[in-house]
């Protein structure tokens, strides 16, 4: 027991015993100023607020004993007997308290038993009921949990209470309930993301033993997809499939059908599920050289596409790509398109993610007159044209000699000499600097080479100190061009011989192998040098000698080359396809019909060949990655000439729908994320946008699909392009939110009453709470039966109680006791 002052200041207040002993206050007798002395302390003391702290030794044990639909008679019975084994135990080591969930009879034990019931019968939330059993422990008081479940929560929110528990280490002791395979049901239904159009993939988990099992999916009383009769032994997953059709929310319920009285429960047999359907692939079509163009694509593709149909005229004055996921080009000469709206194009690929279709006979590829134009950057092949001198790329590393030779004249001009190299490169080749000065440095990183201005000031910063040490700057060069892509690659190599010793034929030649040239210019006085010039034959380029500036030299890394144009090509050529199974699904490739006209191109490197030519093995349909954007070029006329016999192709569809989906931008703004928590729900919106935009707007919906006279979901930033919505709605209310980005752009998110929650014999193991993880992680133990009367169980290490008796209200009565004799004192009579 310790006596402490909440308000020990007040402590000067014994100070004025003293005054009460003096003039003009001294009191007329001895006792009189005793009792004025006792009243002045005792008020005194008071103020002070004493109290008295009396440590609280015992232990406080919780018993959480489920109790509900989920187990059966014997395993609720076998909860009560764990319960009154562990109760009988606990008395002796301190407080016990119980909280039974479910059942119709109460448990009586303990100083405190806590009925918990739900309104329904139908749920057994663990997470919440730990989380009050954690809060029957009083903060600094050792204890423990025991939960006696089959860890059937018909919710998964127990991340809270894990929180508070680890936080404040009290340990939960399990006793595992579960009982064997359980009837026939339908645990878990899972939907993939819908759009209108494509495949929706759900899959049924069923659980349970039984045969003759079937699911059936339906939206009302239509049924979208059925399996076959299957039996289950213990666990089975079923994949069912349908076409979502139409934009909007989808109702789905998920139906297990058990052969007549083989099934005892059939409440738990049904699944309901709402799907959210995106919007159809956003289409803006440029073409007007094929007859009945647009509308032969749109009944070819589709309930997945949504056409426009747009005069490229319309383009000039410049065009908002936001509302699009793709933009095809059919057959459309270059005439037609401005080159204002061209660049558009080409910048909203390349920064907005739009996705393009190229497509296309003479009048695209051919004639169409794209060569040097923004659009034909794009592509993922050469365009054909008149005959042509073809600047083939090159990637060079320049080797500069900075050391201390090379100080004065010798090193201005080797920056000279650097320099001619950089004017002679062309904005689609790559380039950098590596200096060697004792150590090797990329002065210049391998680059696109339309950086000059920044690559001139890189040299202009060079300056001559250190040692002489070209072996290692080599072999960083031959490094750096290994992942350049370019027709030919160069390695420069300008110093002033006075290099190290070293096996430089060795590495020269193993460059080459790759493909690599290597030249070697020598700078200042001297005219040859003989490792220099064997450097430049080893490498198979060339050897320069340059004296001063009045020797400088036009330095040559490649050789343009005459190219003809390759024409349309007309006749029967068969075709093979190419590419991944993402590209194609389940599209027969072998059935693929001959092409009847094609124009000739060649790949680009870095693009991915998804149909070519079978005997000259000329690309047909090409893709690749440009900026944000993806970019799929077709050779041929899509509803033209060149695929007249496709018209009977009954797959043709299918193959151009889905390439030209991979192609389009996925149309979404943002990536949404919908969490429900019994009667509150967070909307979480990130944006995938380059540009940062604010917040979405966002609508809840009614059945209809019509905004609610709600008001509108209100965000808040957490993080740059993080945004949260806090939606307060019941718990067994559907949830229809449409979101709105930038462009007006529409996305789409649900979650079905109750999403969060599933009913109690309903429960899938594989979502259920791990019993044994939880005992392991809070630094429990895993009872069994025979455990129930191990010798101690862990308990919180946190400090003891303390009980607070306040001892000042007792002071003050005793100084109003004081006072009132002190009072009769002076009274009475002499």
């Amino acid at each position: 027991m310790e006596l402490s002052f909440l308000q020990p200041a007040f402590g000067i207040a014994l100070l004025a015993l003293l005054a009460l002993w003096l003039p003009p206050w001294r009191p007329r007798s001895a006792i009189q100023g005793l009792l004025r002395s006792l009243v002045l302390t005792l008020v005194a003391l008071a103020l002070m607020q004493p109290v008295l702290l009396s440590q609280f030794p015992s232990e406080q044990r919780v018993i959480l004993l489920d109790q509900s639909a989920s187990l059966g008679p014997a395993a609720r019975a076998a909860g009560v007997a764990a319960a009154r084994a562990l109760a009988e135990r606990f008395r002796r080591e301190g407080g016990l308290s119980l909280l039974q969930l479910g059942g119709e009879t109460q448990l009586a034990i303990g100083e405190q038993s806590v009925h918990l019931q739900p309104q329904d019968g139908s749920e057994s939330p663990l997470g919440d009921t730990l989380l009050l059993a954690a809060q029957s422990i009083p903060h600094g008081m050792r204890g423990s949990i025991t939960l006696i479940s089959d860890g059937m929560a018909t919710d998964r929110h127990w991340g809270r209470a894990l929180d508070q528990l680890l936080e404040r280490g009290i340990p939960v002791h399990a006793y595992d309930l579960s009982e064997g395979p359980r009837d026939p049901l339908l645990a878990d239904l899972q939907l993939s993301e819908a759009r209108v159009g494509e495949t929706v993939q759900a899959w049924a988990d069923v659980r349970g033993t039984g045969s003759g099992l079937q699911v059936a999916l339906k939206a009302g009383d239509e049924i979208l997809a059925a399996s076959g009769a299957f039996a289950s032994a213990g666990q089975r997953r079923v994949a069912l499939q349908f076409d979502a059709e139409q934009a909007g929310f989808l109702d789905l319920t998920a139906q297990l059908t058990v052969a007549s009285g083989a099934d005892p429960d059939l409440s738990n047999n049904i699944r309901k599920a709402l799907l959210a359907v995106q919007d159809p692939v956003q289409v803006l079509h440029l073409g007007e050289r094929q007859q009945q163009g647009a509308p032969r694509l749109e009944e070819l593709l589709g309930a997945g596409f949504a056409l426009r149909s747009v005069p490229a005229a319309e383009l000039a004055g410049g065009h908002d790509f936001q509302a699009y996921d793709l933009a095809l080009l059919d057959d459309l000469p270059a005439r037609s398109l401005s080159a204002a709206a061209q660049e558009g194009l080409a910048r909203a690929v390349r920064e907005q993610g739009l996705g393009l279709g190229f497509s296309g006979g003479e009048a695209s590829f051919g004639d169409g007159g794209y060569r040097d134009t923004a659009i034909a950057e794009l592509l993922p092949v050469e365009l054909p044209g008149d005959e042509d001198r073809v600047d083939p790329s090159v990637g060079l590393a320049i080797i500069l000699d900075t050391s201390g030779s090379m100080a004065g004249a010798r090193i201005e001009l080797a920056k000279q000499i650097a320099r001619i190299a950089v004017r002679r490169m062309q904005p689609h080749d790559r380039i950098g600097i590596v200096e060697f000065y004792g150590a090797k440095h990329w002065a210049v990183p391998m680059q696109p080479a339309s950086n000059k201005i920044e690559i001139d000031r890189a040299i202009g910063r060079m300056k001559a100190i250190g040692g002489t040490v070209l072996y290692p700057a080599i072999q960083e060069a031959f490094y750096g061009l290994q992942n350049v892509n370019t027709r030919y690659k160069h390695i420069l190599v300008i110093t002033d011989a006075g290099v190290e010793d070293s096996n430089y034929e060795a590495m020269v030649r193993r460059i080459g192998k790759d493909r690599i040239n290597v030249s070697s210019i020598l700078v200042g006085q001297g005219g040859h040098n003989q490792i220099m010039s064997d450097m430049a034959n080893w490498g198979q380029g060339r050897f320069y000698a340059v004296g001063d500036q009045f020797s400088l030299v036009e330095l040559i890394f490649k050789q343009p080359a005459a190219k003809k144009p390759s024409k349309y090509k007309r006749g029967l050529f068969q075709v093979r396809g190419l590419g991944g199974p993402g590209w194609w699904g389940e599209v027969d490739q072998a059935q693929i019909p001959p092409l009847e006209g094609y124009v000739e191109t060649e790949l680009r490197p870095g693009a991915e060949l998804l149909m070519e030519e079978r005997r000259r093995k000329h690309p047909l349909l090409a893709t690749w990655r440009y900026g944000l954007g993806r970019v799929t070029a077709l050779m041929t006329e899509p509803v033209g000439a060149g695929t007249a016999r496709w018209s009977g192709w009954r797959e043709y569809g299918q193959f151009l729908g889905r390439a030209l989906a991979r192609t389009a931008a996925d149309g979404a703004a943002f990536d949404l994320e919908l969490q429900r928590r019994h009667g509150l729900a967070t909307l979480r919106a990130l944006s995938l946008m380059r540009d940062s935009f604010g917040p979405p707007a966002a609508h809840l919906l009614d059945e209809a699909d019509q905004p609610l006279a709600e008001p509108s979901v209100q965000f808040e930033q957490r993080a740059p392009g993080l945004f949260e919505a806090d939606i307060a709605v019941a718990a067994d209310r559907p949830l229809r939110i449409l979101v709105q980005g930038p462009g007006g752009r529409a996305q789409r998110i649900a979650a079905a009453a109750g999403s969060d929650r599933t009913g109690e014999t309903q429960v899938s193991p594989a979502a259920a709470l791990d019993l044994a993880a939880l005992a392991r992680r809070t630094g429990g133990a895993l009872l069994s039966e025979a455990g129930l009367g191990a010798s101690s169980l862990a308990v919180s290490r946190g400090d003891l109680s303390f009980v607070v008796t306040r001892i000042w209200p007792l002071l003050l009565l005793c100084a109003l006791l004081a006072y009132l004799g002190e009072l009769l004192h002076r009274r009475w009579p002499r």
